[in-house]
């Protein structure tokens, strides 16, 4: 719960408009928190911009005045965004990025029983899966009619259209988070269906080996492994939903797709396995047993079928006895398919720049990338608490592994800015070197895997 509700604050930006009456701190207990930033956003961060009013979530918010600026300032955006400006749907509201949000929302409604918060968050389900679509144009690249959301595309309350990369008519893609498709699919099934199909349409390009790409456009492209994890977790909710084996049987396909490509030997499996020439295709990073490994071990949750829970692991403990550095006591961030470390080195030109060279950076600077350590400790104890009934009969190397992995946090405490981008952050907010820390999201990842751990 913790990891889902520093979410919240992962997507606030400040901005330079004038300063708004800050309330006092609270002292209360952390619940207090949670709905004093909910109750802020129902009341003060919903679409009223623009000619349409409506119940979306404003993607940036100014968090001394609580408007949403037209045009927020920089600050950090283009390190933490890696360079591209639209995905912090400025202006807008982005559908994928308040998942979590979403999950917070229901989940304290339950916890207080006030619906004030279940209510908002279905209403802005409701209203964006009933309004907030790309234009149909066969003439277009990716002018499908898919929906508005992800790392490239989100709505522009300002404009009330499609906005984003490509003036709002760029690829459809979602990666790395987990997607609320339960709640969204009882909201309204009809539009939930439609978009899994799409998924299945647009992104899987080979239906017969599970070959897929992050872009909605049918090419082959990038098959990375936490989009690939996306989409097995769309079509297992799919399934969970509607008990059509036709859905099960598509996660499955798109699950394959890595599995069958893994180094048969070693177990291990590039990043993007149907990629030819480049760094992702021919390594394994963390993406693989961080969110794509989640994916997998979420899919299992939601179908009960073990083969998506056993590939997981076996993810997992290929990385383990491959990755793992007895002697520094942490993880490689890159390993070749045949189990060989890549060693620190200067970080490279163009794409490669985002290559993950050495140890795992902890306090994970950019959004994306190639690094998902926290995640990737987050997915082992998940894997061990699925392994079994009860810690009679779950499998003990699995908590080993997430040990380790609590080892690699403990050596880099207290949180700090990563180093992989540690120079550009540091020069777009110098006062970073003052006050220290990481982002938000990366807080709470560690909380959630600790309290796990604990248990």
């Amino acid at each position: 719960f913790l990891q889902l509700l520093s979410f919240l604050a992962a997507t606030v930006f400040q901005s330079g408009s004038s300063v708004a009456a800050q309330e006092p701190p609270l002292e209360g207990n952390w619940r207090d928190y949670v709905s004093q930033c909910l109750d802020t956003l129902i009341d003060h961060g919903t679409d009223v911009y623009g000619e349409k009013k409506s119940p979306l979530l404003m993607a940036v918010l100014d968090v001394r005045t609580h408007a949403s600026p037209e045009k927020p300032k920089l600050l950090d955006s283009l390190v933490r965004l890696e360079g591209r400006l639209h995905r912090r749907a400025e202006r807008g509201s982005n559908l994928w990025y308040d998942q979590a949000t979403l999950r917070t929302m229901y989940r304290l409604s339950k916890l207080t029983r006030d619906q004030k918060y279940a209510n908002a968050a279905n209403a802005y389900i409701g209203y964006a899966l009933e309004h907030c679509y790309k234009p149909v144009d066969p003439s277009t690249r990716y002018a499908n009619g898919m929906l508005c959301w992800g790392s490239h595309i989100h709505w522009d309350c300002y404009r009330d259209r499609p906005g984003g990369d490509g003036d709002g008519i760029g690829p459809h893609e979602i990666l790395v988070y987990q997607a609320e498709w339960k709640r969204m699919h009882d909201v309204n099934p009809v539009a939930v269906r439609k978009l899994v199909d799409g998924i299945w349409k647009w992104h899987i390009v080979d239906k017969s080996t599970g070959l897929h790409n992050r872009h909605d456009d049918r090419r082959r492209g990038c098959d990375f492994a936490f989009s690939g994890g996306s989409f097995v977790h769309a079509f297992s909710a799919m399934y969970s939903a509607t008990r059509e084996k036709e859905y099960l049987e598509k996660a499955k396909l798109v699950a394959n797709w890595h599995w069958r490509n893994r180094n048969k030997d070693t177990g291990l499996v590039a990043d993007s396995p149907g990629i030819r020439g480049r760094h992702d295709g021919k390594h394994c990073f963390t993406t693989i047993v961080g969110p794509h490994a989640a994916s997998l071990l979420r899919s299992y949750e939601l179908t009960g079928d073990s083969f998506f829970r056993d590939i997981a692991i076996e993810y997992i403990k290929a990385y383990d006895r491959f990755g793992w550095d007895k002697d520094a006591k942490t993880y490689h961030a890159m390993l070749q398919l045949n189990g060989t470390p890549v060693p620190e080195r200067a970080k490279g030109a163009g794409y490669d720049a985002w290559t993950p060279y050495g140890h795992v950076n902890v306090w994970r600077t950019s959004i994306f990338s190639y690094e998902f350590t926290l995640a990737a400790a987050q997915a082992a104890i998940f894997a061990y608490e699925l392994s079994g009934s009860n810690a009679n009969n779950r499998d003990k190397e699995l908590l080993r592994i997430a040990e380790r992995w609590s080892q690699v946090i403990e050596q880099q405490l207290p949180p700090q800015t990563g180093r992989r981008w540690k120079k550009e952050l540091e020069a777009a907010m110098p006062a970073v070197k003052e006050t220290g820390g990481a982002y938000a999201e990366d807080y709470g990842r560690a909380i959630s895997f600790y309290v796990h751990l604990h248990r």
